[in-house]
């Protein structure tokens, strides 16, 4: 399929990697948001190197790096792995002192929980070797919590170093109506509102077919996609996801205050209040307070993301 949206953030890459120095970019947000595409789109063409992490030891992500560095290089003839982190960001800052070179580390996340070091060894390799380079590093995460709060915030090694950093956000109904050119307007919009501007959730209807058939056979078919895929999205994301289950239904049926939710879950207000932060910042809930208060009592909690929205409004209590 073609490439939809995003020219504000290619545009931005492109921008920037026109300079031909030293950038170092934090790109983030939510699984199946299209960043992983965006960074495909972006690198096309360019000298790049494209990593992805996985949920493996220290030493199988070290490999895999150390392989496609010496594949894109014709190396494949020299040592089949770097030592260490560090050796191997050392090569590739040598490498692009006179060339640009473009670096992707996907799922970072995942580096940095087989290895806890390895924030403080690119900042070290960042401050004595990067920053004199034309080395255009992207570090991209789809754990919110962790791209903000252990490499954007204050407290992270990394903090002051990097040059840009991006969300990446779901796409407005204009991009997203581009999925399905053969709707109408009316069948356009009800197709927004039902999958939001998650790319991947776009990508499933086919505007061929009825808005009937769509809704069918990709959310009320048990072996489609979208069926469960938003009890499998939280419990990839969130320990104890049964809770946190609970609570998304407590709010699909009504229940927007913290007493009602917690009395719907039967959990303490101060454990329903830390679960709802974790899915504030999953953007699956949204918190609401009145406009004219602070610290307001009559703070409510809504359904932030339409997939879920629709999944626990008529899917869910129907599965039997």
């Amino acid at each position: 399929m073609d490439f939809i949206g995003r020219e504000y953030e290619l545009s931005k890459l492109n921008t920037w990697y026109k300079e031909n120095r030293f950038h170092f970019t934090v790109i983030y947000g939510r699984r199946r948001i299209g960043k992983t595409r965006l960074l495909v789109e972006f690198s096309k063409d360019k000298n790049s190197i494209f990593h992805v992490s996985t949920e493996q030891s220290d030493l199988i992500n070290l490999t895999a790096f150390s392989k496609q560095i010496f594949s894109h290089f014709n190396m494949n003839q020299y040592s089949p792995i770097f030592s260490t982190w560090e050796d191997a960001l050392l090569f590739l800052a040598d490498k692009a002192r006179e060339e640009q070179i473009l670096i992707i580390i996907d799922e970072f996340p995942y580096l940095a929980k087989s290895n806890n070091s390895i924030l403080s060894i690119f900042q070290k390799v960042i401050d004595h070797e990067f920053i004199n380079t034309k080395l255009f590093l992207i570090l991209c995460g789809s754990s919110i919590s962790f791209m903000e709060n252990e490499v954007l915030s204050h407290k992270s090694p990394l903090y002051g170093r990097r040059t840009g950093q991006m969300e990446i956000t779901s796409l407005n109904f204009y991009d997203a109506q581009k999925f399905f050119p053969k709707f109408d307007i009316r069948d356009s919009l009800i197709a927004y509102g039902i999958l939001g501007g998650v790319p991947q959730y776009l990508m499933q209807f086919d505007s061929s077919k009825s808005l009937k058939e769509n809704i069918i056979n990709n959310l009320f078919d048990k072996s489609s996609y979208l069926f469960r895929e938003p009890e499998l999205l939280i419990k990839q994301e969130l320990r104890n996801p049964a809770i946190y289950l609970s609570i998304v239904g407590a709010i699909a049926k009504g229940a927007s205050k913290l007493n009602e939710i917690s009395t719907k879950i039967k959990e303490t207000t101060a454990k329903t209040s830390v679960y709802l932060m974790s899915l504030i910042e999953l953007k699956i809930i949204k918190k609401i307070k009145p406009i004219t208060e602070k610290n307001s009592k009559r703070t409510i909690y809504k359904i932030n993301d339409s997939l879920f929205s629709f999944y626990y409004s008529f899917v869910n209590p129907n599965i039997s």
